[in-house]
């Protein structure tokens, strides 16, 4: 699943920004800061109704600074809703995501250990998200995402391939008009 998902320019493991940054304290603050200097920066409306005053915005920070990428976990959360999803890696790892309110948790969008894996089930009926379905993402849903991300992919290089058309039609554009106000100083 990574590799697949490594080759077609999808992200995971990205450090999400958790909403309520005053229950943190100054290492977090720190760490953030650094982390913010570091790794490039993606953000996503977290409300889909345009309508509500208050706006959420997802904010997470990948190490990956390629332009033209897409985060796994906002694909996921936007195909599914909320709920709790893993996906088996190998016979020890799982990848590991809960969106809540249609915001990713921060301290998800991870891969796990399996001992790890089954202690948060274990401890998920005394959690707060303990209303959330947990899901094993199906092969079906991992293509439509990969469709999707995909399709936001092109979207983006043909605006990356207009604009650099836009800046050689302008370079264009100068170097004859700079030729022909040369030609007519000389010309005089």
């Amino acid at each position: 699943m990574l590799n697949t998902l490594s080759k077609k320019n999808i992200l995971t493991e990205l450090i999400w920004e958790s909403s309520s940054h005053n229950e943190r304290d100054a290492g977090y603050a720190k760490w953030m800061a650094a982390i913010r200097r570091s790794h490039r920066m993606y953000v996503y409306i977290a409300n889909d109704d345009a309508s509500q005053v208050d706006i959420q915005k997802l904010v997470g920070y990948s190490d990956n600074t390629s332009p033209g990428c897409e985060p796994f976990a906002v694909h996921l959360r936007n195909l599914l809703g909320d709920g709790i999803y893993y996906v088996r890696l190998a016979e020890n790892q799982y990848y590991f995501l809960i969106v809540c309110n249609g915001v990713i948790v921060s301290g998800t969008d991870c891969i796990v250990s399996e001992a790890f894996f089954n202690e948060m089930l274990n401890q998920l009926p005394d959690s707060r998200f303990s209303a959330l379905n947990i899901s094993e993402v199906t092969a079906a849903q991992f293509e439509r995402i990969i469709e999707s991300c995909e399709a936001k992919q092109l979207i983006y290089k043909r605006k990356q391939r207009l604009f650099w058309v836009g800046v050689g039609v302008g370079v264009l554009v100068l170097l004859i008009a700079s030729a022909i106000f040369l030609y007519s100083i000389i010309a005089g």
